[in-house]
């Protein structure tokens, strides 16, 4: 099903680019936030953004979308009260379309067993400005529908591992479109904290242990590709 409304919860580096990405997809997108340094921040930013609390009943976004063709995004900067806000919102709407943000794969189970249909590590938001830099709308649309929407394509990130294949390798070596049928949107350089390196830039780059790839295909694709960083011959 296509979303036709969208509320945002968070106003982060995160969040931005969750609205910037959404706020021409969606007919109504609604920004909520906890704090006043949040809400000052999307004021200043010239976004419309709402006050809320962990404890209100929800009447409010009963009231201002229609709940059939609402995606909520819950992107608070603290994990404890994204998976609170998760529970909150999934006992109150059943079929609430939900993603939640997670800082760690702790975390990620966290929001599942909370009730998010799905959930997207906070890294993985990053890759979503991939679009921009390719300057391609269907590029757009297909990253939209696969971290946003259904589809059977899916993104995933991979720490390099020391006894990976790739460690050591640079990555024009390696042809991932080729021998797993996978694009590599981005490349977190660890010697460079959280950097992103985008594929698209042509860089031959070092690959290095700690270093972390994200790449876009089919779950089985990725699978494959996860195993073989971790040393399991397929």
């Amino acid at each position: 099903m296509k979303h036709r409304c969208a509320a945002i919860f968070g106003y982060n580096e995160y969040s931005k680019q969750i609205f910037q990405q959404i706020k021409e997809s969606y007919k109504n997108v609604g920004l909520f936030v906890i704090s006043d340094t949040e809400f000052l921040s999307a004021k200043n930013d010239g976004i419309n953004v709402e006050k809320f609390d962990l404890s209100d009943d929800w009447s409010a976004i009963e009231a201002r979308f229609d709940m059939s063709s609402l995606i909520v995004f819950c992107a608070l900067n603290d994990d404890a009260e994204n998976v609170f806000l998760t529970i909150s919102l999934r006992a109150t709407f059943e079929k609430l379309f939900i993603i939640a943000l997670a800082q760690d794969s702790e975390s990620m189970m966290k929001m599942k067993s909370a009730g998010a249909d799905k959930v997207i590590p906070i890294l993985q938001i990053a890759a979503n400005v991939i679009a921009d830099i390719l300057g391609k709308p269907i590029m757009t649309q297909v990253l939209h529908d696969v971290l946003y929407e259904d589809s059977p394509l899916t993104i995933m990130e991979m720490e390099i591992k020391e006894n990976s294949p790739l460690n050591g390798l640079y990555l024009h070596d390696v042809h991932f479109k080729r021998d797993f049928d996978l694009i590599l949107l981005a490349i977190v350089d660890q010697e460079m904290g959280t950097t992103f390196s985008f594929a698209s830039k042509g860089q031959n780059h070092h690959i290095d242990e700690g270093d972390i790839l994200v790449f876009m295909g089919y779950k089985d694709k990725l699978h494959r590709l996860k195993e073989w960083n971790e040393g399991v011959r397929g």
